[in-house]
């Protein structure tokens, strides 16, 4: 089954009947035809324990796929020790309250620079007590000096037990502009397919939305309902039906993540 969500809560959220409490995302998720939502704590792993229970009981209700995006300032490549050692800690946090909710997948930026084994050292003290039925996924990263490029987030993964999460518009902004065709999305699942196996690519964990990018990479999210805006879907939509799989497609369109995951819902199934 391929899941189709939203990163967070667009305006049309608080438009609803739902909007008054946040906890009723999974409700509003189901009620627009949508199964999967990703939960950003990304300034924070901020969140009431009775309130993660509460979302995790509506989503299991409503059969919503339940991630959560970490905090932003998880950065295991930082020259600070301190800042490592609480990185460790947000980390840590966040899969306590993954836990809680039922999520099934956390999601992370690995930090700046080039230093991969950093973050393969950090994810692996993580791991030591993970709690059970929960993934770690670093992103790929749309900024060039970012810790970030497939190449990067592939290493992590092969060294770890974490999975990948392959933000589409973040390797168009890297590459300034590549992920336009079916050959380059089909370049990336193959090294995907290759590196990790066939498993991981069918289910596989996405961002997909348009972004605009300069020479130093990403700018801005920009929305689906813009013109002339890229990456768009249908050449990697295309590729989903050939190769069978079977991922989470989160929408990050800006301020529209809903009106991006019903049209890439809508593509795949008609």
């Amino acid at each position: 089954m391929i899941r189709y969500g939203t990163s967070g809560n667009p305006p049309n959220f608080f438009k609803s009947e739902f909007g008054k409490n946040r906890v009723n995302a999974p409700d509003w998720i189901h009620s627009i035809g949508l199964n999967a939502y990703e939960r950003m704590m990304t300034y924070g792993a901020k969140m009431k324990k009775e309130d993660a229970i509460l979302m995790g009981e509506k989503a299991k209700k409503k059969n919503i796929f339940l991630s959560i995006h970490a905090p932003y300032y998880i950065v295991f490549t930082s020259e600070k020790e301190k800042t490592v050692e609480n990185s460790i800690k947000e980390m840590q946090k966040t899969l306590e309250l993954g836990s809680l909710m039922g999520a099934k997948r956390i999601i992370f930026h690995p930090g700046f620079g080039k230093d991969v084994k950093s973050v393969i050292r950090c994810l692996k003290i993580v791991e030591e007590n993970k709690p059970k039925g929960i993934t770690i996924h670093p992103e790929t990263m749309g900024k060039i000096s970012q810790l970030g490029s497939l190449n990067d987030v592939l290493t992590i993964c092969e060294n770890t037990e974490s999975l990948p999460c392959i933000d589409w518009a973040h390797l168009h902004a890297r590459t300034l502009g590549q992920m336009k065709t079916k050959e380059q999305f089909l370049k990336a699942l193959i090294e995907i397919e290759n590196r990790l196996g066939r498993n991981v690519l069918k289910e596989l964990h996405c961002h997909f939305y348009p972004v605009e990018f300069t020479d130093k990479g990403e700018k801005i999210h920009r929305s689906v309902l813009e013109k002339n805006v890229f990456p768009v879907f249908s050449p990697f939509g295309e590729l989903l039906k050939e190769f069978n799989m079977s991922p989470v497609l989160i929408s990050e369109s800006r301020d529209s993540q809903d009106t991006g995951a019903l049209q890439m819902k809508s593509f795949i199934e008609g």
